[in-house]
């Protein structure tokens, strides 16, 4: 993004509510550090213009905090645009956004049973009820864990009131109950937990970024962050030191709050086959380049739960993951082997 891009971009972020908000970080911030609401709300500005970011991530990465060597090695949502602009084929976007296409597509990495109810009839899904007791229904283009439930198919259901309110709520998508391996249920049973992996494809080479772990943690049947879930920063041998993070609620936690399991030095089993299964996966479609992976993990190895265009960089740069402050640009820019785009 030229300078006008950004300049673009920052009108249309503090226009009316988005100003509103923009303000409110303001006042929290001068709440936790003192400084002046003016001081912050012009910092925030040349921090937009400059660094192509948000209000949100001025806040969530501690900008307020940092000097700009450190604030230049964030990857911001302006680079993670031009990023995924460079290295993904927009044609192709709908393979990973439609999750039926999705499941099709990376069928050989899913290795799980589905159903997508645009094309299969009612007998097709009464049969699958009938031999996966447990379900999960999601929507076709659902974002962050929202629309995904999980259904208990007893002898008394109704499988037509069933497959009528499916479709009634747009839940198109069905799938086979994954049983995740018993150190994921462990740390907590009530969600699938996944690794979010992080892969660039560059001269037909898949490269790894970075790994985040994401659990449940009690509040739905979803990791995702967006539905409550909570998540930490995974290390190149697939252990946890650093806590647990809440969004919501801004906590972070050194135990799981339901399970009680400590964080720190918690194992996450088949780590790096998980990698190298998400690495596989990023040779599949050369014109993808760039795509988070949330894989789970079961006894039998690592299994694909969907894929996303443009993964959001916030939950690796948790202002507590790093004690230099700095962001993970440089961890991209090694993995491309040239600067990341603006």
């Amino acid at each position: 993004m030229n300078v006008f891009d950004r300049l673009n971009v920052f009108l249309n972020r503090v226009g009316s509510s988005s100003l509103k908000k923009m303000y409110r970080f303001a006042r929290d911030i001068h709440n936790e550090t003192g400084k002046p609401v003016p001081f912050i709300l012009a910092d925030m500005a040349v921090c937009i213009l400059r660094y192509g970011i948000g209000y949100q991530e001025y806040r969530g990465y501690g900008f307020v905090y940092k000097k700009p060597s450190q604030r230049s090695t964030y990857m911001t949502v302006s680079n993670n645009v031009a990023l995924t602009r460079m290295l993904n084929d927009r044609s192709l976007y709908d393979i990973l956004e439609d999750k039926g296409r999705f499941l099709e597509r990376f069928s050989d990495y899913v290795k799980r049973d589905w159903l997508d109810l645009r094309k299969c009839t009612r007998d097709e899904f009464f049969d699958f009820c009938r031999k996966h007791p447990v379900i999960f229904v999601k929507p076709v283009d659902s974002f962050g864990g929202i629309g995904i439930e999980k259904k208990t198919v007893q002898e008394e259901t109704d499988l037509e009131a069933l497959y009528d309110s499916l479709i009634s709520n747009g839940q198109m998508i069905v799938e086979e109950q994954i049983h995740q391996h018993h150190e994921m249920d462990r740390m907590y049973s009530g969600s699938v937990n996944t690794i979010r992996v992080v892969t660039l494809l560059v001269n037909g080479e898949s490269r790894h970024v970075y790994s985040i772990f994401r659990v449940g943690s009690g509040n739905g049947v979803t990791d995702n962050a967006t539905s409550g879930g909570i998540y930490t920063w995974v290390e190149g041998d697939g252990t946890l030191h650093l806590p647990l993070y809440h969004e919501k609620s801004g906590t972070y936690y050194d135990v799981h709050p339901v399970s009680g399991v400590t964080v720190d030095g918690f194992k996450v089993p088949m780590y790096p086959e998980a990698v190298e299964f998400c690495l596989r996966a990023a040779k599949e479609e050369p014109r993808l380049g760039y795509i988070g992976w949330d894989v789970a993990v079961t006894e039998d190895g690592p299994v694909m739960v969907e894929a996303n265009i443009m993964p959001g960089n916030d939950m690796a740069q948790n202002i507590r993951w790093r004690e230099d402050g700095l962001g993970i640009k440089p961890d991209y820019e090694k993995a491309l082997g040239f600067p990341v785009p603006r």
